[in-house]
């Protein structure tokens, strides 16, 4: 067999891999983006990774029931610590994603075009905002029953509003979580 023809082929395959690397990490859209936060943020609650979860909310995290990032963390930890096993069923996904101070960009995977509507420097911010309804299905101790009793009633889609205050397309934090039925 011919060495250079093997050499060739992985190198071949080395660069087709990159290639797609890159796309997948750089050209994905915002909202795609959002939707690869979003899924690991509820899996992070999921396997209650506290961690993981606080990464995922932002430094200024507030929302309408005077949480803070911490408070946030702390109240999950008290009503969700009672399930042995936890899932976030979700449904009614509904992504809107805007690109306010976006700035065009001359440069579209490093070949000079002229600029198109949706090209963007991944250096400025965006905003998105997720609604979806959640059902929790779980076992527990405790008055993890009650939780799922009082999840699984509401009847309006919980709102998640993000924001990427990075450079980097994984740079998507929570800044509020919000549902018009909890008070």
């Amino acid at each position: 067999m011919n060495t250079r023809l093997i050499v060739r082929s992985i190198l071949a395959l080395v660069l087709i891999a990159g290639l797609w690397l890159v796309w997948w990490v750089f050209g994905r859209s915002h909202e795609a983006q959002v939707r690869v936060a979003q899924a690991a943020l509820i899996e992070a609650v999921e396997e209650r990774d506290w961690d993981e979860v606080a990464e995922f909310l932002a430094a200024n995290y507030t929302d309408a029931y005077s949480h803070t990032r911490e408070s946030a963390i702390q109240d999950g930890k008290k009503y969700l610590s009672g399930f042995y096993t936890l899932t976030l069923k979700t449904d009614q996904t509904k992504i809107q994603v805007t690109k306010e101070g976006m700035v065009t960009s001359l440069f579209r995977l490093g070949f000079y075009t002229r600029p198109q509507k949706d090209d963007i420097i991944r250096i400025a911010e965006g905003n998105g905002k997720v609604t979806m309804m959640i059902r929790l299905e779980g076992n527990g101790i405790g008055y993890s029953q009650l939780v799922l009793g009082h999840v699984n009633q509401l009847t309006e889609p919980w709102s998640f509003h993000w924001s990427n205050p990075g450079r980097w397309p994984w740079d998507w934090q929570v800044n509020m979580i919000h549902h018009d039925q909890v008070r």
